[in-house]
């Protein structure tokens, strides 16, 4: 029996700490601004730019704190710096700039 419990308080343990650990992968609508644009990114490292006549598909890989987005037709990979807070995604752009997005 006390095996199952120490079982059972392990898992609840990582699924506790896996379940804090926030996603990038969503729909992330721009906030703070006066044009509508979204960032969408998948489980498969793909992702999408949208404004509002025009989309650029491209690509991410993550590391720490660190998002870089390949944007097809382009050799350049764009680096940009990102976290969170409370329920708001901040990307920091090469300027220097937080751009602010919120999940939908």
């Amino acid at each position: 029996m006390k095996k199952i419990l120490l079982g059972f308080m392990i898992l609840s343990s990582l699924f506790l700490l896996t379940g804090c650990k926030k996603s990038i992968v969503g729909k992330w609508k721009a906030i703070d601004t006066n044009s509508d644009y979204y960032y969408i990114f998948h489980n498969n490292k793909t992702c999408s730019y949208e404004m509002n006549v025009a989309r650029l598909d491209c690509t991410y890989e993550i590391s720490g704190d660190t998002i870089r987005i390949l944007y097809k037709g382009s050799d350049k990979k764009t680096t940009f710096q990102y976290h969170f807070e409370g329920k708001v995604l901040i990307i920091t752009d090469e300027n220097g700039k937080d751009n602010k997005f919120i999940k939908v």
